[in-house]
């Protein structure tokens, strides 16, 4: 057989396989109808087709509040089981939809957390009815840490914008007093300042939720990276008495460590735990920079020698505005938004951020980076999943 003979058989064959395939399916569909039909002929038909198509779940019951059918969805949905079909309060709303005609929903109720499926029933030519069900839980998780933040900035930016305010008053009743005119400017460039970098972080804080497009994806030298945000903070450092003590192995492979993503984003995740190492330890204090390979993974790691976090904030630290200490927190500068900009970004990097701490000796945190190779001058772009995250923190 020729080889032009050959290439026309698997193309024949093929077709002849998406059609019976396409057969199955077809005559699936119509064996499900048949059956409903047999038991209940007087089924809607057009019902039966729509509700096939949803993705979300949906049941007929009859008369007597028994379930004729069920799509797809709602056999498979392990979620919302017949149970909510069975509930005392459901089949009274049903009672009362089946005589009335009206349609009934059910939402879920805030203050029970358990609840979070959304119920609509609906009545069918008088002899039927429609259920559809939706589990609205991680939507309502979602609107919660929604509102939650929004308050949050709400009471941040609240504080810096009244302070400007205030001070702006101040400076035009002393207008004709230089010396108080001068306290007061200093006091509204700090607060200005503060406002500038909360509104800063907020927009980071965006950038790093949002998803990161392989396209926007490119390789990494992160010890490249690690050392310009070093030097970048001697001078905060030497200004706050703080030694910048940055190790670096030998090996050849750690000088090439790479990872795929963006540079820019990088570069904040390192920034932040620098300022945060930083501003968190005392005059004289030393401030560890490492970097390391280990498999198929790179952990930069900071470490300073301040007051440590105690065990029980360390389950939130890398909460958006959890501060451990907010009095303190404020005096030295940051927003509380540093930590968790940390967390998304190093999540969307496929890598992961961890924190070891004690009172009195001083916190670690690790960056774990998974690394990516060129080979033959191809690009493997392909992301690890993000690692098991091994314990949480808070944002200090």
């Amino acid at each position: 057989m020729t080889q032009t003979a050959l290439v026309l058989s698997s193309v024949g064959l093929g077709v002849i396989a998406g059609v019976l395939g396409a057969w199955a399916v077809f005559a699936a569909r119509a064996a499900g109808r048949r059956r409903t039909e047999a038991l209940h002929p007087e089924l809607p038909e057009v019902a039966v087709e729509l509700m096939n198509e949803l993705d979300g779940f949906a049941v007929i019951l009859d008369a007597a509040l028994t379930p004729v059918y069920a799509n797809p969805a709602a056999r498979e949905n392990p979620r919302i089981s017949g149970e909510e079909l069975r509930d005392e309060e459901f089949l009274t709303r049903a009672r009362r939809v089946l005589s009335t005609g009206f349609p009934d929903t059910r939402m879920p109720d805030p203050e029970t957390p358990e609840r979070t499926v959304r119920v609509r029933i609906v009545r069918l030519q008088k002899k039927f009815l429609a259920v559809f069900a939706d589990d609205l839980g991680e939507e309502q998780r979602v609107n919660a840490m929604r509102r939650d933040f929004i308050a949050n900035v709400s009471h941040e930016l609240k504080t810096p914008i009244a302070a400007i305010g205030l001070l702006s008053e101040a400076v035009l009743e002393a207008a004709g007093e230089p010396e108080i005119v001068s306290g007061f400017a200093k006091k509204l460039k700090k607060e200005s300042r503060r406002l500038g970098e909360l509104s800063r972080d907020i927009i980071q804080l965006s950038e790093a939720q949002s998803t990161l497009q392989p396209e926007s994806r490119e390789p990494i030298h992160l010890r490249a990276v690690l050392r310009t945000e070093v030097e970048a903070h001697r001078d905060f450092a030497s200004q706050n008495g703080v030694e910048l003590v940055l190790t670096e192995s030998r090996d050849e492979d750690d000088a090439k460590a790479m990872t795929l993503g963006r540079p820019a984003l990088i570069g904040t995740v390192i920034a932040n735990l620098l300022s945060n190492a930083i501003r968190h330890s005392s005059e004289g204090g030393r401030v560890g920079i490492g970097i390391e390979v280990a498999q198929r993974n790179c952990m930069i790691t900071v470490s300073d020698q301040g007051e440590g976090i105690a065990p029980e904030h360390l389950p939130r630290i890398f909460e958006r505005f959890y501060r451990v200490d907010p009095s303190r927190s404020r005096d030295i500068g940051g927003t509380g938004l540093g930590l968790s900009i940390a967390r998304h970004t190093m999540w969307a990097h496929g890598g992961d951020i961890d924190v070891w701490s004690q009172p009195g000796v001083g916190s670690t945190f690790t960056l774990t980076f998974p690394l990516y190779e060129e080979r033959s001058g191809v690009k493997d772009a392909k992301p690890k999943k993000r690692l098991k995250k091994r314990s949480s923190a808070p944002t200090r």
